[in-house]
Formats: C-alpha cells, structure tokens, sequence
C-alpha cells in the first residue's frame, strides 16, 4: 500500500510519465495523466524492474529513439524526470520503504512540480548570480544604494576584457552631447549619446539583467551586472527587449533609443558604477574608437570620491595652486586635452588631492 501511494504521489506530481513493459519496446500508457495510468502503476507486475536493459530505456527517456516514449522535461538544480522515474522504480524490490526515502521522493518530486517562474527565482539564488563576492543580494527592486565609501578598498583592480568576461561593445553610436561631471549645479552622473528614436542599445559587456522597468527620470531603464562587479545603465530608452534575470551578452541588445524620463530629446544615458558610485566611462572606454583603453581598470577611492582609470595610465594628485592650464602645460598637453582625457569638456576648480589622468 506504501508503494502504491508513493507511486501516485510522484505520478500525478510528475503530469504522468511513461513505463515500458519487459522485452517490449512500446510504451504500456501514453504520458497523459488519466485513470487508467494510476491503475497501470499499482499493477508491479506490468512496470518494468531495473535491469541493466530496462535502465538503458529509462535513460533514452527525453530523447528521440524507437525505444522510448519523448517526454518534454524542465531541468531543475539537482534531478530530472527520467531521473526520478529510475529511483522510483528502483524501490519496487524493497520489503518496505523507510520515511526518509519517501521524504526524498516527495521532495524531488514537489521539485519538478514547480511552475517555471517558481524555478526560474530558485535558479537565480544560486552561485550563477554575478558578482556574488561583491555584493549581498541581486536586488530587483531599487536601482542603487551606493554602499558606505568607507567600505571600499582604497585600491581595487578589476579585469574588464578577456575570454571569458567577453571584448567591449558600444552601447550605440553616436556624437557624445552631454560628459560626465558637474551641469547645471548638479552632478551629471554618465554620459549622453545622440542617437535616433528606435535606434538598437547593445550591453556593453556580458551579465544579468538586473532592472528592467520604468524608473522616474530614467525614464525606460535597464541595469546589467557584469561578472567582475561592475554594472552598466542605459536609460531613457523607448522600448525595453530584456527581463529580469536574463543573462546577456556583449553586443546584445537590450532595447530602443528614446526619450522617456527626464529628456530633453533623444539620447542615451549611459553609466558605469560600481557598488552604486557612479564611474567616470571616458576614464576607460574611448567613445570614439570604441574600445576600452585597457583590459584592466583600476578603481580608486578618496576624500572626494571614487574614481575609475585604466590600469596603464599615470594618474597626477593635485596640489595646491595647480590648474588645468599649469598641469596641462606641466606635461605638454592642452587644456581640451586633459580635459578629454579626464572626461569633461568644461574646466572647473580642481581640489588639493583630486586624482586626474596625465595620460
């Protein structure tokens, strides 16, 4: 009676599934759930035991053979149907069925039970999130809480091009309209890129889409992990082609130029943060030549502020009484020069201790 009433339980949470008689090839019941079929599976003599023979057959389960029904499965983190269907089947000879195996079966069986969005949540707890080592939880809800600066190292190397991270990939081409940096009073916190309406935005490197809705002045936002702790922005745009959690690659695109939000007319808004403090792009990516400036990014901390710059560059503190002028003419460059190369098109006052790229 045991047996009979595990069998059920792993039956009807399975949908139905499919036995073969001995030394017979055809299915003894189709793989939809009926009367018939719960009858079939109390009958011992008619399933088939596990043999070596009979294993081979439930193995080919899934596939598209002569000697086995095709039954359409969703993988789940640890076992299969067919999987399933083989350990039951493994417990016929038994005299008696201890608790806990009937406790395994139930669990394996609750587990493919599951509807996909359930799995799909499960999925995403697992080590496959991005960046784990760099943040507490994959949030889904709030677009950023910078963690304390305090926090950060004060010296951080990140790899942001290889083989298995993938090669960089403009987000869109167009003319740079708006830098990083202080506008209007307030800190502009990426870079605005000219595009037409309906135009594709490509991830510029490979992740997991971690917001993708409307978000106030971003207007049509969509926020991807990277897997070396960097996340990337792409706002304002006018239709969104990705959902939460789904894993992107470089190039891939995530939706449509636009102006939604807070926009004064078509553009990209494109960011770079980590741990929720916005990085200056133009520090390691050229969005002329559209690459990174080197495969190695090096994130710095201050008293005032975080900055990114490639692992190759000479970086300059300023000191008291410098200017853009007297450390552009220091190091024979002009002062739009520095300024490009620090990511801004308007000069302002540098601080005592400011970090800026000389090269």
């Amino acid at each position: 009676m045991v047996k009979a009433l595990t069998y059920i339980l792993v039956y009807l949470s399975l949908g139905g599934f499919s036995f073969t008689k001995k030394g017979d090839d055809k299915p003894l019941v189709k793989t939809t759930a009926c009367d018939t079929c719960v009858t079939a599976l109390l009958t011992n003599d008619t399933i088939a035991k596990s043999s070596s023979d009979d294993k081979s057959t439930l193995k080919s389960v899934g596939k598209d053979t002569s000697n086995a029904t095709t039954i359409s499965v969703s993988l789940i983190k640890s076992i299969s149907r067919e999987e399933l269907v083989y350990m039951v089947d493994s417990i016929l000879d038994l005299d008696s069925i201890s608790p806990k195996t009937i406790e395994m079966l139930t669990f394996y069986s609750n587990e493919l039970a599951k509807p996909k969005e359930v799995k799909e949540i499960e999925k995403k707890s697992l080590s496959s999130l991005p960046a784990m080592d760099f943040y507490d939880s994959f949030d889904e809800t709030t677009c950023f809480v910078p963690v304390p600066e305090q926090t950060l190292p004060d010296t951080l190397k990140l790899v942001i091009s290889n083989d298995s991270l993938g090669t960089y990939f403009p987000p869109t081409c167009g003319i740079i309209t708006s830098n990083f940096g202080w506008r209007d009073n307030r800190m502009h916190k990426g870079m605005d890129i000219n595009l037409r309406r309906g135009d594709q935005i490509h991830a510029a490197f490979g992740g997991m889409v971690r917001i993708a809705r409307y978000n106030g002045g971003y207007g049509n936002v969509v926020i991807v992990r990277h897997y070396n702790g960097l996340e990337t922005v792409y706002a304002h745009l006018s239709k969104i082609k990705v959902k939460t959690g789904q894993v992107v690659i470089s190039g891939q695109v995530l939706g449509l130029g636009g102006a939604t939000g807070h926009a004064t007319g078509n553009h990209l808004h494109f960011e770079v943060r980590f741990k929720g403090h916005a990085l200056n792009p133009a520090n390691f990516i050229s969005f002329t030549e559209n690459k990174t400036l080197n495969d190695t990014l090096i994130i710095r901390k201050s008293r005032y502020g975080v900055a990114a710059f490639p692992s190759n560059a000479t970086v300059y503190t300023v000191q008291r009484g410098d200017s853009w002028y007297e450390v552009a003419k220091r190091y024979g460059l002009t002062t739009r020069q520095l300024g490009a190369m620090n990511g801004t098109d308007k000069r302002f006052y540098l601080r005592v201790g400011q970090k800026i790229r000389i090269n």
